[in-house]
């Protein structure tokens, strides 16, 4: 089979069998440098103005590919307000999502509060740290989602694939993401709820069902090793939860098989990190691990080690992706790199 052939088949498969769940419920490679990725509630969390931008490209490694293969852009933003709304926390990101003959693209913007546990009463950008350690925040995000293709595409390459109903097909929605995020000196975690507006498409030709809730779960540790070294484990679960099926409104969709039980992923990670003593210098190592625990389909799904330095302010980040799946046979892997720019009062490696 030609090679343009096994990419728009696979394009198909995505487009039919997920909808546009990629932009729904964005979990990027390298989430744990940026969790605000997954939550909008980490959004002035840390005592911190953080810019970063990632880049993946997927697919390493499949002859006559180029330009072809999934192409991931994102750019996010967040900080902590001054001046008296101190407690208050914005984010926002844009993300360029490009996977075989379909193109996404989007973003979303946050609004998060800053409750602190510690009973300190000092207030202002510059409160104590035990009140940046020890807090409960929560957020709200308005998210918006472009997605298309076109059709000629299909008939130029692979003339044998059918679209049924032509053309372009293309368009835009919004949708809403809560988050809350708990913090406890070493302790972190997260609850994202995605997907709260009930959304139903036309794709394909077809009308999709109404997307799913998208929950995730995260949770870690911080164990400090001393002279700056730091140990931090941690998992991340995510799944749907299937609305009533007479939100669809009795219209006819292209899924002919209930969701139930399908699209949970779990992810296990290891990070060590160290900030050299004396010196504005610092780099990380992980390892994450993803399992897919869908119910007819439960199965390893990639194992990805990944690197990163700190020089003051800067951070870069690499992550290479070994898909363990029947994919994995036709690819070299796929690669990521992230950029960040940190105004931290405290220089580490922001969360």
């Amino acid at each position: 089979m030609k090679i343009k052939h096994i990419l728009v088949a696979l394009t198909m498969v995505l487009l039919s069998q997920t909808g546009l769940k990629a932009q729904e419920e964005i979990v990027y490679n390298q989430y744990y440098y940026n969790y605000y990725l997954v939550n909008p509630a980490v959004a002035g969390a840390e005592r911190c103005t953080h810019f970063m931008w990632t880049g993946y490209l997927g697919f390493s490694g499949v002859d006559g590919s180029r330009g072809e293969t999934p192409r991931f852009t994102t750019l996010s933003f967040r900080t902590r307000l001054r001046g008296g709304l101190e407690r208050l926390g914005i984010g926002a990101y844009a993300y360029l999502d490009q996977n075989g003959y379909s193109l996404r693209r989007g973003g979303q913007v946050s609004l998060g509060y800053h409750i602190p546990l510690s009973g300190s009463s000092t207030r202002g950008y510059m409160m104590k740290q035990r009140d940046i350690t020890r807090q409960l925040s929560f957020a709200l995000a308005c998210v918006v989602n472009g997605y298309g293709y076109d059709s000629k595409l299909f008939d130029q390459q692979a003339p044998d694939i059918v679209i049924e109903n032509g053309g372009e097909n293309k368009g835009y929605y919004f949708n809403a993401t809560f988050g809350t995020y708990f913090l406890f000196d070493n302790f972190f975690a997260g609850l994202t709820i995605a997907n709260l507006v009930p959304t139903k498409l036309e794709e394909l030709g077809k009308t999709e069902p109404i997307r799913p809730i998208n929950p995730f779960i995260f949770l870690g540790y911080d164990f400090q090793l001393g002279d700056g070294m730091r140990f931090e484990p941690g998992a991340m679960f995510k799944f749907n939860i299937d609305r009533d099926d007479e939100s669809n409104g009795g219209g006819e969709t292209n899924n002919t098989e209930t969701s139930k039980g399908s699209q949970r992923q779990l992810d296990f990670h290891l990070k060590f990190m160290q900030d050299v003593p004396g010196q504005d210098f610092g780099y990380s190592v992980e390892l994450l691990y993803r399992h897919s625990l869908d119910t007819n389909n439960s199965q390893p799904l990639c194992l990805r080690p990944m690197g990163g330095v700190r020089i003051k302010k800067f951070n870069i980040g690499y992550t290479y992706g070994l898909l363990l799946t029947g994919w994995g046979r036709h690819t070299k892997g796929d690669h990521e790199l992230m950029l960040s720019y940190s105004f931290c009062k405290t220089q580490h490696f922001c969360r």
